[in-house]
């Protein structure tokens, strides 16, 4: 738990120093803590393991906002996981969200971060957070409460891109008209002999029925030193339909024969069937060398009771892993 305890005082800690470097802080000029989470949990079947009751998701939060004066904003965001805790793991045929290295039962940090907010730009301090690349560049075709395909979810996943991040400083620019460009950079190796293993930008563009985005990335990691991974994502609403797609391509430029060298992309269709129902149908796959070349055709349908509370059906079926079916409740709160 020591990793836990590390990840939750870090952020506090920097907080309060930042905080108590200027002058003290009127109460009206903080705004929180608030305490929000979602849960959303029912059953999930995968093949060859029988029906389990499940939490897709189990994130209790608390965050804020203090106003130190006209130019500058400090927002802090402090999100625990509870489902790998919850959930009986059985990675890669299963998988949790926030089960950032897969330790069973063990509560997860997902979010530990702190915001300097400027008309300069933002200046972020975060040692865990969830990928705001994968968010920004994957979400028109990321519309699944367990089918979410990206890096961290075992067999399920597609994509490179992982939709978790730990250690990040990160810098995003004032918007420019619809644009605005983000950049990062992580370390998640303390011994590797450079400061920074993982650089990482992005350009975003999210203006009325249109957003598209563009970023690159460049990963050393352990047994690959030279990964680079360009994305391109897109999306447009035309009210009762939205359209989306997403392409990475990834490039060990050490080993082209690799499993990490590979290209992959999705596409989406999804529809307001009315003011309570709403689906999603995605198909994605990718090329990956060493016969782990999958593709995967995924659908949900949602039942709205509010702008809170949603049932959602889901299935996907898998050409090489495993096919699997899900029911659930979502509450946020």
């Amino acid at each position: 738990m020591k990793k836990i305890t590390r990840l939750t005082f870090a952020p506090l800690a920097l907080s309060l120093t930042v905080a108590a470097s200027g002058q003290a802080l009127a109460e009206d000029h903080h705004a929180g803590p608030t305490i929000y989470g979602n849960l959303t949990a029912g059953a999930l079947n995968v093949s060859d393991r029988d029906l389990d009751a499940w939490a897709f998701k189990a994130q209790l939060g608390l965050g804020g906002l203090y106003t130190v004066n006209d130019g500058l904003r400090i927002r802090y965001d402090l999100v625990a996981d509870f489902a790998n805790a919850i959930n009986s793991v059985d990675f890669p045929k299963t998988w949790t969200r926030g089960s950032h290295r897969q330790d069973d039962e063990e509560i997860h940090v997902t979010t530990a971060r702190v915001l300097l907010l400027t008309d300069y730009g933002s200046l972020g301090f975060q040692p865990r957070v969830p990928s705001a690349f994968w968010a920004q560049l994957y979400h028109n075709v990321n519309k699944f409460e367990y089918n979410q395909m990206h890096g961290q979810t075992g067999q399920n996943a597609i994509f490179g891109q992982n939709e978790l991040a730990s250690d990040v400083i990160s810098y995003g620019t004032p918007k420019f008209g619809s644009f605005q460009f983000i950049g990062a950079v992580m370390t998640t190796n303390e011994y590797s002999n450079q400061d920074f293993d993982i650089y990482t930008g992005r350009l975003i563009y999210d203006q009325g029925p249109l957003n598209f985005g563009v970023g690159h990335t460049q990963v050393r990691r352990p047994g690959i030193n030279n990964l680079h991974r360009t994305t391109f994502g897109i999306g447009y609403d035309f009210g009762l339909v939205q359209l989306g797609g997403v392409y990475e391509h990834n490039d060990d430029r050490e080993n082209s024969s690799s499993a990490a060298n590979f290209d992959a992309w999705g596409v989406n269709v999804s529809a307001n069937l009315t003011d309570n129902w709403s689906a999603s149908l995605t198909y994605a796959e990718n090329d990956k060398n060493l016969n782990l070349d999958n593709d995967v055709v995924a659908g949900i349908v949602r039942y709205h009771f509010n702008e809170d509370v949603y049932a959602f059906v889901e299935a996907a079926t898998y050409d090489k892993t495993d096919d699997n079916w899900a029911v659930g409740i979502s509450v946020n709160f």
